[in-house]
């Protein structure tokens, strides 16, 4: 997959706007896949570990240690591109400040007064505002595909916010966890428009470790005062695993996956295949931490399974 991936990131500079038009083959479909099972992970951990670690310092684990075990791996690969432009350095920098740095800590705080599945629904919800964005851009036909799944994604996502509550939309009573994870959503479609857009000066093992140096020097100020105030997490047997999750999975797997992703698959077809997130977020959650799943979860999962299906067809359609 790196070479490939490489490959692909050249491409990718020439032409930063085309959406890859090839067919799908096992790579594609593997990332698309991967990528969200590996993010829905990020709320559940988060959850788990609410107890243990404050937002900040577990967000500063999270890409520390996942920055340095791909930054060893790649410094030992041969062809890995490492120079780039100051400018395009600080352009990462501050994109993984955004995207890796907030949209992580926006999850974690989330998790310690809202579900797994709650945030997992609503940042799953991303790929609609891709979508609405590219047509705003006048990069993808406003097709009645990709209006419809639009649309139905952002009524999964009100009715995750609101509990199946219409009513709370005027009187204002919103869950704070749930509001936080959707702040830090609208942050990743930034990050995921932005990202499409930066040139493929580095390669993407190289750019991953390079960005999640910004992240964590972007969070460290926060870790260095919850830890100031709370003191240094007690890490144990139960703690041990999640931790294990936080890097492999939400660090590596999901970052990672989800820049070549980019590469390979396009914005739209990418962020809609995060879609699939609140599914695998509801499984892991009720699996693993013991979460229920009430009606508005499921109705939910339906809208925004049928939303992707709709995007994704808009997208072929293009």
């Amino acid at each position: 997959m790196d070479s490939r991936s490489a490959n692909a990131s050249s491409t990718l500079a020439a032409d930063t706007s085309r959406t890859p038009d090839r067919g799908l083959g096992p790579v594609h479909l593997l990332l698309l896949a991967l990528v969200p099972a590996c993010f829905a992970f990020n709320p559940v951990a988060g959850r788990a570990l609410a107890d243990t670690f404050g937002p900040a310092t577990l967000t500063l684990v999270r890409w520390s240690l996942s920055g340095l075990a791909i930054g060893m791996f790649a410094l030992m690969r041969s062809g890995e591109r490492w120079k780039a432009p100051l400018s395009h350095l600080l352009y990462l920098a501050v994109l993984a400040a955004l995207g890796m740095g907030f949209c992580s800590l926006a999850a974690y705080v989330a998790s310690q007064t809202t579900e797994a599945t709650n945030i997992g629904l609503i940042y799953g919800c991303a790929s609609a505002f891709v979508a609405a964005w590219e047509i705003i851009a006048r990069r993808q036909a406003a097709s009645a595909s990709l209006i419809v799944g639009i649309s139905v994604c952002l009524l999964g996502a009100m009715l995750i916010i609101t509990k199946g509550r219409p009513d709370t939309i005027a009187s204002l009573r919103f869950n704070p966890g749930d509001l936080w994870a959707t702040a830090g959503m609208l942050v990743f479609v930034g990050y995921t428009i932005a990202m499409r857009r930066a040139p493929a000066r580095l390669t993407p093992m190289s750019q991953f470790a390079v960005m999640s140096v910004g992240a964590s020097i972007a969070v460290l100020p926060f870790a260095a005062n919850e830890i100031v105030s709370m003191g240094f997490p007690l890490i144990d047997a139960r703690a041990a695993p999640w931790i294990a999750v936080v890097v492999l999975a939400t660090g590596i797997g999901a970052y990672l996956g989800y820049n070549v992703s980019l590469t390979l698959n396009g914005a739209v077809l990418t962020a809609a295949a995060l879609t699939l997130t609140p599914a695998f977020a509801a499984v892991e959650a009720m699996a693993l931490i013991g979460e229920r799943l009430r009606w508005y979860h499921a109705v939910a999962i339906l809208l925004v399974v049928v939303g992707l299906l709709l995007i994704s067809r808009g997208q072929r359609a293009r």
